[in-house]
């Protein structure tokens, strides 16, 4: 899905070592406060896992907001599904899916 008209999501991500670090960023106007999800699977050897989080934002003067840090472990046998949501209201704005590995 693509970003709505006025909303715009980022998913920044980097390995260190054995854990996986994702930042989402959101765009929209200044001041709206705003509600996202964030639901990692893990696939590994191990099994599978869910990780959520969700919360709200409030999108300051320049117009961004960083929604949550996630800290992931991985092994080379991982395989990571990451799912971010953005909602205005009870409206779907924004969604970007993160693989790992891609």
């Amino acid at each position: 899905m693509a970003d709505e008209p006025g909303y715009e999501l980022r998913v920044e991500s980097s390995v260190l070592g054995s854990q996986l670090t994702v930042i989402p960023h959101v765009q929209a106007a200044a001041g709206a406060v705003l509600r996202y999800e964030i639901v990692s699977t893990k696939q590994g050897t191990a099994g599978k896992s869910d990780t959520r989080q969700s919360g709200k934002v409030a999108v300051g003067e320049a117009g961004s907001a960083k929604l949550s840090t996630l800290k992931l472990g991985v092994s080379p046998q991982d395989r990571y599904s990451i799912s971010v949501k953005v909602f205005d209201g009870t409206k779907l704005v924004a969604e970007k899916v993160l693989n790992y590995p891609q």
